[in-house]
């Protein structure tokens, strides 16, 4: 017999409580779902990190990284699973799913004229003990990233994010904040009367619609795969027909989004994308690893001529039990790079920790000062420092 969770409701004193009205979570896809539009509203403005609906388990979503079920229903059935992916996706969301693909798309909620919000969406096909199924899992995006300010953004990054040509890659894990980094970065650019800047920006999808800031001087174009454009490559290829002066690309995933990114910092145009890696050193480990190797000599040192700026990021508990970002970072030199030109590609982890050691901010010295300014415990360090080796 199957374990249940207790279905005892919550508690009406507590703060992160959804009112559950009973309505179904999908009454028709694409046209009417009250009750997933009202938990999906409920943990926005709380600002929960993500959503989750998985079939045979209780709705869910996490706020400072714990986790809070909705224990007043039962698990999700296949039909409501379904109903909720061919909501989000369209009709033939399920059958994709089958299909082996995955979905990866936006979700809005109101008009642009009453106001809006917005959730990124990615849903996969699972396997569980009662039959195949789907995980859905809905990050909750917030109307314009948070401001430079109010990041803790140490002062060697604010002043040389703001590069006229050349390569910047922010990593971390998913979820680290690395695209509202990015993103409080272009609205500064926007908003400075003296930038003078014309950014374009690729992404899958792209999550802050940065067209409402207003600017004096500069311009953004935004767009989004599939939708607006079939393809990476597509985006790149038309790129430099636009005469940008900045080129964003959300994320680098494949040796063609390596290549592509590389040639259009190196081709004058100031280049922001994403990675996943833990360090600074293992992010040039993944840049190595999506070089192709019928090419990898002349992209190594055409990568190398590039980087100017290289962030890695991870979100930590602070002291309010809150979030509190913690960084390590390298300001990429001449000395740097040349070293970078002329090594092996199996040299390029060493090479940079050497570099964040002496020239960068190391994730041990990133804890020192979030101990010394008081926005983590000695516990938390402790488990980062543990984290990193």
């Amino acid at each position: 017999m199957l374990d249940r969770p207790s279905r005892e409701p919550e508690t009406p004193h507590d703060p992160y409580a959804w009112v559950d009205a009973g309505e179904r979570w999908v009454k028709e896809p694409r046209r009417a779902a009250p009750a997933l539009d009202a938990y999906l509203t409920h943990a926005h403005r709380l600002g929960a990190e993500q959503v989750m609906f998985s079939t045979f388990q209780p709705a869910s979503f996490r706020l400072w990284g714990r986790n809070r079920k909705v224990m007043t229903r039962d698990p999700l059935d296949e039909n409501d699973a379904s109903l909720i992916v061919n909501h989000l996706y369209g009709a033939d969301g399920m059958a994709r799913l089958q299909g082996g693909g995955d979905i990866n798309v936006m979700y809005q909620i109101g008009s642009p004229r009453k106001g809006t919000l917005r959730f990124r969406c990615n849903v996969t096909a699972i396997i569980a003990s009662r039959g195949a199924g789907a995980n859905v899992v809905i990050r909750p995006v917030r109307d314009l990233p948070q401001p430079l300010g109010e990041q803790n953004v140490e002062p060697e990054i604010l002043a040389h994010y703001r590069m006229t040509k050349g390569m910047m890659i922010v990593s971390g894990a998913t979820g680290s904040g690395k695209s509202t980094l990015i993103g409080a970065m272009t609205v500064e650019k926007l908003r400075d009367p003296h930038a003078h800047r014309n950014i374009i920006e690729c992404a899958e999808p792209v999550e802050f619609l940065l067209d409402r800031v207003q600017s004096v001087t500069s311009t953004i174009s935004q767009s989004e795969i599939p939708r607006n454009v079939k393809s990476f490559e597509d985006f790149m290829a038309g790129a430099m027909r636009r005469q940008p002066t900045d080129i964003i690309i959300g994320e680098c995933r494949k040796p063609e989004h390596m290549i592509a990114t590389i040639q259009a910092a190196i081709s004058g145009h100031a280049t922001a994308t994403t990675i996943h890696a833990e360090t600074v050193p293992l992010t040039m480990q993944r840049v190595a690893s999506l070089l192709p190797p019928a090419q990898l000599k002349d992209a190594m040192i055409s990568c190398a001529q590039a980087l100017r700026l290289v962030i890695n990021q991870r979100l930590v508990k602070s002291r309010d039990g809150k979030w509190t970002p913690l960084r390590e970072f390298l300001v990429c030199d001449a000395l740097y790079r040349k070293r970078l030109a002329s090594a092996r590609a199996d040299d390029w982890p060493q090479i940079t920790a050497e570099a964040v050691d002496a020239q960068g901010q190391s994730y041990t010295k990133a804890i020192e000062i979030a101990l010394a300014e008081g926005r983590i415990d000695e516990e938390t360090a402790e488990k980062v420092r543990q984290e990193i080796g």
